[in-house]
């Protein structure tokens, strides 16, 4: 029987977790799996009171505090730092602490990984409940991500690999970027689950659209060279279109255009890679509490 760890990255997010880790707890009811649960608390400016009435099935909730925030994903490569340090062996789900990623999707997981333990497996979103802005913006993303890097991501944090595949996603900085952008680029061969996405449990997101439009580059700057290539190839394309006026206003602005996209990109991922947290992200481990044992 293979054992699971749940990894969730949280700041300031305790009363989204009293709700949730019971709906976890809830959706194992009918398993004999044996699951942790591994909080990541990512410099949280909010005291932790996490409290449970009652936990059946799960066996062991862990909070991994860390001395600064540095961002969900790469408290997500911290915990996934911290599990390979301790020789953790079988499943690992990451899902985010606001209760947007459906708890009885585990089941479809954990049945899915019974069939090949060493699988990757992605949560696609197959019903987003955003505002209309959002929905536009985010369409508008997609398009332009899979016309630069070939790539139509549709999911977010919530996924599963196995212990094994650690080596393999840790080996480059990719993921202190974005990790479902390393999952993508290091993982050709997934498994896919389709999943609602649901409303946050409590309060209002911590995001705002200047966020969302930076996370969306760094998800990008991970197939920074496919952009290179691409852009090279759709400027090629400019220049036939306009006759080969390299002068004309339409051609300029295409050029400019994607120059300028790539010059950020690249700046980007030359920001994380030059990142100092990310040398050794265990040593912005603070402490570790055991809730349940």
């Amino acid at each position: 029987m293979i054992k699971y760890v749940i990894l969730i990255p949280s700041f300031n997010d305790w009363e989204c977790l009293n709700h949730l880790i019971p709906k976890i707890d809830h959706a194992l009811v009918n398993t004999s799996e044996k699951v942790d649960i591994l909080i990541v608390n990512d410099g949280s400016t909010i005291k932790n009171n996490l409290s449970f009435k009652k936990i059946s099935k799960l066996n062991k909730i862990e909070i991994l505090n860390l001395k600064t925030n540095v961002n969900s994903q790469i408290a997500i490569a911290t915990g996934l730092n911290f599990l390979k340090k301790e020789k953790f062996e079988g499943g690992i789900i990451i899902m985010d602490a606001d209760g947007q990623d459906d708890p009885e999707c585990l089941i479809k997981i954990i049945e899915e990984v019974k069939k090949d333990t060493k699988s990757t497996i992605t949560v696609n979103r197959s019903k987003r409940k955003d505002e209309v802005k959002f929905k536009i913006l985010y369409q508008i993303y997609l398009f332009l991500s899979f016309l630069l890097t070939f790539k139509y991501l549709k999911f977010g944090n919530f996924s599963y690999l196995h212990s094994g595949s650690l080596d393999k996603i840790l080996s480059t900085n990719d993921i202190y970027s974005a990790y479902a952008a390393s999952i993508a680029k290091h993982f050709k061969e997934r498994k896919v689950i389709f999943s609602a996405r649901k409303k946050r449990i409590i309060g209002k997101s911590q995001v705002n659209y200047f966020f969302l439009i930076h996370y969306a580059l760094k998800i990008i700057s991970v197939f920074r060279g496919q952009v290179l290539i691409n852009s090279t190839v759709l400027i090629f394309i400019g220049l036939i279109l306009t006759n080969f006026k390299f002068l004309s206003p339409s051609f300029l602005f295409i050029l400019l255009s994607f120059s300028f996209f790539n010059v950020i990109v690249f700046l980007i991922a030359s920001k994380i890679n030059k990142s100092e947290i990310i040398k050794n992200t265990l040593t912005n481990i603070e402490s570790i509490e055991n809730l349940i044992k």
